[in-house]
């Protein structure tokens, strides 16, 4: 539009409009009653307002409706006749006029002000044939008149009509608005919950382990203050890479010229995406034994990871790392996790199945010396309850609960058959 906004377009285009009618109104007024071009030039007015149809300017709506009502009325029982030159076609323009002002009169304001405003313009529509009927030579018959008036009452309730219609359309869309923000809110959170909070979970139990050394062995503190800064990098990583998700930034670089949700890897001098998904199940694994005390046996069998759907790797993904996370908060005694993944048959379906097994000292024990016990690890957020949940969604399951040889366990079965409500999206095709 040669850099013209579209708000100097529409008011540009209602100057044109208003001057043309302006003109036509003038040139009326030398047969037809200036009272009646002017209630109606003011209701042509009224209506294409710009201002009017925008949600920003609502206010403006109530003050333009009474004014253009007033003035209307005032024409109605001030003019005295007679009807001639062009009166019927002024009128006519005047009664499509505040037509339309009676959709955004019912669409734009809160409840009780529109509904003045509607009953206001109602009023003001229907009376508008009594300006023509009882001024006409011979006057029209009282039945003229009212069925006349009972006309334009059914015009007037259309138009009513067409702005409730384009209200509820309106009440839909910021409903279906608020509920997107809200999701976008919950996956953030999930995402900081499942990832971030992983890494610096990671870091807390370094620092810890760096606190207690200090005095016994300082030279391994220099190794663990390496990697406390290698964790949180990660976990800066990890929440760089969630808000340029949400903020659609894929292009911006981030800590030291990185771009979002990349990381070092193990000798520093590389950079490789994380991936959220069980592709970067190594990598979480690796991870997690260079920055915890505990040791991490995977058994991934073979042909496990192949043709996995996304929203079974992605939820697969997000079980191990709450998995892991609570052992480094709940289990501060395991010295070995084991994760298994591998596919089998369940319930006449198809499914992955990850289990993920700690050797920390059973519940009773800890109990037993004052220690922190495990039936701690289901009260410590809302993690495991989110993925129990999603899971389930999709028509599998996840538990959690303690080893019988010790230890706490949580294992997730999913079904590699689209199964739960809402399965059936984009997110089922395989990965890669």
């Amino acid at each position: 539009m040669g850099g013209l906004s579209m708000n100097s377009v529409y008011w540009g285009g209602y100057g044109v409009v208003m001057a043309a009618a302006l003109m036509a109104g003038c040139l009326a007024m030398a047969s037809t009653a200036p009272l009646l071009v002017v209630a109606a030039l003011v209701a042509v007015a009224a209506a294409m307002f710009p201002a009017l149809w925008s949600p920003r300017t609502a206010h403006w709506v109530p003050v333009i409706v009474v004014g253009t009502c007033a003035v209307s009325q005032v024409a109605t029982f001030v003019f005295q006749g007679p009807v001639a030159g062009e009166a019927e076609t002024w009128w006519l323009v005047e009664s499509v006029g505040l037509m339309v002002l009676m959709v955004p009169a019912v669409r734009r304001p809160r409840g009780r002000t529109a509904l003045v405003l509607t009953v206001l313009l109602t009023a003001t529509i229907t009376e508008l044939p009594l300006r023509m009927v009882l001024r006409v030579d011979p006057p029209a018959t009282f039945e003229q008149a009212v069925k006349l008036c009972l006309a334009w009452l059914l015009l007037a309730a259309a138009a009513n009509g067409t702005g409730c219609y384009l209200r509820v359309l309106d009440a839909r869309g910021s409903a279906a608005l608020a509920a997107e923000r809200r999701t976008q809110r919950l996956e953030l959170a999930r995402d900081l919950h499942d990832f971030a909070a992983h890494d610096v979970t990671g870091v807390v139990v370094l620092a810890q382990a760096a606190q207690v050394l200090v005095d016994q062995d300082p030279k391994r503190v220099g190794e663990l203050l390496t990697r406390i800064e290698e964790a949180g990098r990660q976990a800066l990583s990890s929440l760089d890479r969630t808000v340029h998700v949400f903020t659609g930034d894929d292009a911006a670089t981030v800590r030291h010229g990185r771009h979002a949700g990349e990381t070092a890897d193990a000798g520093g001098d590389a950079l490789r995406p994380r991936p959220r998904d069980l592709d970067g199940l190594k990598a979480l694994t690796d991870r997690f034994a260079r920055t915890g005390r505990a040791a991490v046996r995977l058994d991934l069998a073979d042909g496990a990871l192949a043709d996995l759907p996304r929203r079974v790797s992605e939820l697969g993904y997000r079980a191990v790392v709450e998995a892991l996370t609570n052992v480094r908060r709940h289990a501060p005694g395991a010295s070995e996790v084991c994760i298994a993944v591998s596919r089998a048959p369940h319930g006449g379906m198809d499914t992955l199945s990850i289990t993920v097994i700690d050797d920390a000292p059973n519940a009773g024990a800890e109990e037993d010396s004052g220690e922190p016990g495990e039936p701690e690890r289901l009260g410590g957020g809302t993690g495991l309850a989110d993925l129990q949940r999603r899971a389930a969604d999709m028509g599998g399951e996840l538990a959690a609960h303690p080893h019988p040889s010790g230890g706490w366990q949580v294992s997730v079965l999913l079904p590699l058959v689209a199964s739960g409500p809402g399965s059936r999206n984009e997110q089922d095709r395989p990965n890669g």
